[in-house]
């Protein structure tokens, strides 16, 4: 399956020398969520191990010229990859960050108002969260209450890339 990725060219340049990429949770602003994504993925992918950090790709083809890649001026890497569809977890864009709010994700407003009144018991609220994966039931939400499902957004998270997965390199600077 064709994915992208976007990484500072320090990242690539590790990539070339060892041959393969893993993502490190100590750059992660959000380790805890990073670690829940990494718990996922071992439910979920055949053969993973949750001691691998995940890289996130993306479905859609990445532009250099968007706003917030990396810092302006940041000399970075779009990668062109190739990943069978097994090793990648997908998820909306849209609705990780509800997961990164440690917020719960909810089916329309009167679910959300229950959560309300209990004062988002922790448990509770991520117990909601492997709604993420079902891309189904996210769908189906009332349009009032979860906007429209845009799969246009979709990440994916995959345990690592290898130099013989990528397709194509593009050099940025970011804007």
């Amino acid at each position: 399956m064709i994915v992208y990725t976007v990484q500072k060219l320090s990242a690539y340049k590790l990539m070339r020398e060892q041959g393969y990429l893993t993502g490190d949770i100590k750059y992660s602003m959000f380790p805890e969520a990073y670690q829940w994504m990494m718990e996922q993925m071992e439910k979920r992918l055949p053969n993973y191990k949750s001691e691998v950090p995940p890289i996130w790709v993306w479905e859609r083809r990445v532009n250099r010229n968007e706003k917030a890649l990396f810092k302006k001026g940041t000399k970075g890497v779009i990668l062109k990859l190739d990943i069978p569809q097994e090793s990648i977890l997908w998820s909306p864009f849209e609705e990780w960050h509800t997961i990164l709010n440690e917020s719960p994700i909810t089916f329309d407003e009167m679910e959300w108002e229950e959560f309300e009144k209990s004062d988002f018991p922790i448990q509770d609220v991520k117990d909601t969260w492997e709604r993420l994966f079902d891309m189904d039931w996210l769908a189906s939400r009332p349009k009032e209450w979860a906007g429209d499902f845009n799969d246009e957004w979709m990440q994916g998270v995959t345990p690592k890339i290898t130099m013989d997965q990528i397709v194509k390199v593009e050099r940025f600077i970011a804007k």
